[in-house]
Formats: C-alpha cells, structure tokens, sequence
C-alpha cells in the first residue's frame, strides 16, 4: 500500500476513540438503560416507551441529512466537519443528565412528553456531532484495504466502551445505591450519579477527533467546490444504486439486532432469573464481558480475512454466524445454568460486531462511486442519506421491541411473569432473527462494489482530479 494511503497512527487512534461518544451518548442509554429504568424503574409502560423512541428516532431521521448537507456545504478555516464535532460533543454532554433526573412526581403521560421534548433537542445536539464525524471517516483514505483497517480501530474502541457499558447495569442496580425503603440496589438512585460520569465521557471522547484528525479533501478538493442545495443533494443520493445495497443490508441488520435485544434482555431477568434484576445484570455483564473480549480477538482476524476474500463475502458470513448464535439459546438459556448464556453472546454479538469492520470501509467505497458519478465529495450527505434508513430501522425496531413486550403479555408489576408469557417472549425471540437477518443476506449477495470494480473507479477519479 502507498504511505501516502496510510492514515497515521495518532490520526487514527484518536478519530476511532470517537466511537465510545456514539456508544456513551445513544448505544448504552437505548441499549441497556432505557427499559431497565424508565419501565421497570419508573412504571412507564414499554409500549408507550416504544412510542418515545419511534418519534425520536423519526425527528433523528429529519435532522440528519439537514446537518449531512450543512456540514458538506461549510466552509471554515477548521474545515467542514470539525467545528461541528466540537459544539455537538459539548451540547449532547451537557443535556445528557437532564434524561436521568426527570422530575417522578409527575403522571405517566406528563413523564413521556417530558422524554419526547427532552430527547429532541439531545439528539439533534448528537447529530450535530455525529453526521460530520462519519463523514470526515470516508475521506480519511482512498485506500480499499485501508478503509477496512480504519474500521477496525473503530470496533476496537467500541468493543472498549461496550465492555464498560456491559456493566452498567449491573453497577446502579447494586449494594452502592440501595433504596432504604426496600434494601435492594435501586436503579432511579444509581443513574441520578452515574449519568455525571457518562455525561464528562461523552464530551472527552467526541472532542478528540475534532481536536486531532484532518480533513484529507477539504483544502485540495472540497474547498473549491460549489456548494449543494439539500434537495439536490438527496437526489444524488438516491441514485448511487451500491448505497441502496448497503442501506439494504445495514436496516435489516440493525433492525434485526434491536428487535430481539429488549426481549434477551428480558428474557434473562424473567425466565432465567425469575424477575431479579440485579442478579440477572451481573450475567449480562458477563455475556458482554465475553462477547466484548471475543469482538476484540476477531477484529485482527477480520481485517486479515477482508484483504483476502471479498467484503461482500464477510458480511453474508458473520450474518449466518449471528444467526446460529441467536437460535443457539433454544439450548443455552436455562434457568439451571445462566452462565451458558456467554457462549450465544459470543456468536451473536461477536459475528455482529465483525459485521461494523466491513460496512464503513464498504460505506467509503460508495462515496467513491458517488464522486464517479456527482463529481463532488459528498461524504456528509451520503452518510446522512445512509443514516436515514439506518435511523427508520432503529426506529422501527424500538417500536417491534417495545410492542412484542406488550402483545407477549409482558406486565412489569409482576415480581415473575406467568409461563404462557416467557413462552410467546421466547418464540418471538428466536423467529425474528430467522426472517431478517435472511433478508440481509439476500440483499447482500447483489451488493456490487468488488476490489476490482474499486481499483477501476479510483483510477479514473485520479486521471479526473489528481491524487488527494
């Protein structure tokens, strides 16, 4: 590879530090915290919790291709997307407590207007951060293989942050926050603190990339372009045919992920641990201890393979991998033994996260192909058109989540929850990846961008406009 592709290492490490901001200010709050602690610890029905994240992740949906093509048309002397990182990183810092101390003395409908009002403004505030920083990832190189090993310092990260989110849960619901009313680790208690420290990590974490990565096309290309309305940004957009392939594959992934993860996450506390939630965060823990060390012992080991097969052929791979892994727990989720839960985590979120090695570099891929065809560099606008679809399948996905509870029978008064409910949770649980995680494969095999296909394409952009 030519040195002039390599990203350097500080560039490199500390753009990928960035992915614990994502983690900390979205994946651990919808993720992990959400049901745990505005159902089970403030009462509020999932159903109506569902309803919440539908219309955040709708109004997330708006707002990210408005910033995508506001952030392709800056022009600063700090660059196009730098700026930007640097008032998201701060803003969504400082709102993040706001969601963990709402007032409790309010009436259930008071308390999901205050979540909708309070969620708007934090995520166009993330969105403000993130849209610009994976934009700035697709022109970090022209590299095929380079792209892939930048992805691969990303996942490391994340797999960093995810093990300490994996024990969140286990933390605020433990002996350092018990409730004096019921002797037992109080979740409401232990995130009125703990939301102070997620909140500073989010800030430290979405300034270093601002801080310390450059902007590769800005002054050589993207400076001297013209500047693009949305609307005809979005046309663009919709007609680069591979994007339409990776949003294929990257919504059924995500939605197929998000789906069934409230329902382990219930599962293990209703039908393994009988309704102990505290006891049931420690497996989870566990689980996300061992998935996370298997995360990381396969990225080395992805980017080795992603050189030597096609992109295309790891993501069908560690799709049917994820898939194994998820009905693996027809057999693995017992009572008797919780711990065997590790080994489906292990498949499921390990074949997941190879999954993220491949679709960023295969996102670059695209914005180098829409250079083909636009003439521009897009990367904010294709990111934010990519992140649209990915925001409706999380969107969709939290809305199945929180239904499934509610048509399963799912009552969270109850101490444990009777077996004709654990048995329609369970069913569910193991069906719904079957039937989406197969659309994504499906989809998968058409994607056309191959290493060759991409050889051709930056030939012809460098004879078009020099080497960047």
């Amino acid at each position: 590879m030519p040195e002039a592709d390599r990203i350097p290492v500080l560039q490199k490490v500390m753009f990928s530090i960035g992915m614990n901001t994502e983690y900390m200010a979205t994946g651990l709050m919808v993720q992990v915290l959400w049901m745990p602690f505005f159902n089970i610890g403030l009462g509020i029905s999932p159903a109506l919790l569902g309803v919440v994240l539908v219309i955040l992740r709708a109004w997330d949906a708006i707002s990210d291709p408005l910033v995508g093509n506001v952030s392709d048309n800056a022009r600063t002397r700090w660059g196009r997307r730098r700026p930007f990182m640097v008032v998201g990183a701060v803003a969504t810092g400082l709102l993040y407590p706001l969601f963990w101390h709402m007032p409790t003395d309010m009436g259930e409908t008071a308390k999901v207007v205050y979540l909708v009002a309070v969620g708007i403004v934090y995520f166009t505030c993330f969105t403000v951060w993130a849209m610009p920083y994976y934009g700035l990832q697709l022109e970090l190189t022209p590299n095929y293989d380079e792209r892939t090993r930048l992805a691969s310092w990303m996942a490391l990260f994340s797999k960093i942050s995810a093990l300490g989110g994996g024990w969140v849960l286990a933390i605020v619901t433990g002996s350092l926050f018990i409730n004096p009313e019921t002797g037992k680790g109080d979740i409401v208690i232990g995130m009125k603190t703990a939301c102070w420290f997620i909140a500073g990590s989010i800030m430290l974490f979405g300034l270093l990339p601002a801080i310390f990565v450059k902007e590769r096309y800005y002054n050589a290309e993207a400076k001297k372009q013209p500047k693009q309305s949305f609307f005809s940004s979005i046309k663009d957009s919709a007609r680069c045919k591979p994007l339409w392939s990776l949003i294929g594959i990257s919504f059924f992934l995500a939605f197929g992920y998000m789906s069934i993860f409230t329902l382990n996450q219930y599962l293990n506390i209703y039908y393994v641990f009988g309704g102990d939630l505290s006891a049931a965060s420690v497996v989870a823990g566990w689980r996300m201890t061992a998935s996370v060390i298997t995360g990381v012992a396969i990225i080395p080991l992805g980017a080795w393979l992603a050189e030597r097969f096609d992109k295309k052929t790891m993501v069908i791979g560690t799709l049917v991998v994820a898939t194994l892994g998820v009905e693996s727990n027809y057999f693995l989720m017992r009572p008797d033994m919780p711990y065997l839960q590790l080994i489906p985590g292990i498949l499921e979120v390990g074949a997941y996260s190879a999954m993220w090695l491949f679709l960023p570099s295969m996102k670059a891929d695209a914005a180098d192909y829409d250079e083909l065809q636009t003439g521009r560099r897009r990367e904010g606008s294709i990111n934010a058109f990519y992140s649209w679809f990915i925001k409706l399948s999380l969107t969709c996905a939290m809305g199945v989540g929180g239904f499934v509870l509610y048509i399963s029978g799912f009552d969270a008064k109850l101490g444990a929850q009777p077996p004709e409910v654990l048995s329609r949770m369970f069913g569910l649980y193991l069906a719904l990846p079957i039937v989406i995680w197969g659309i994504a494969i499906a989809i998968s095999l058409k994607y056309p961008l191959n290493r060759a296909r991409m050889k051709e394409i930056r030939a012809t952009l460098e004879s078009r406009r020099g080497v960047l």
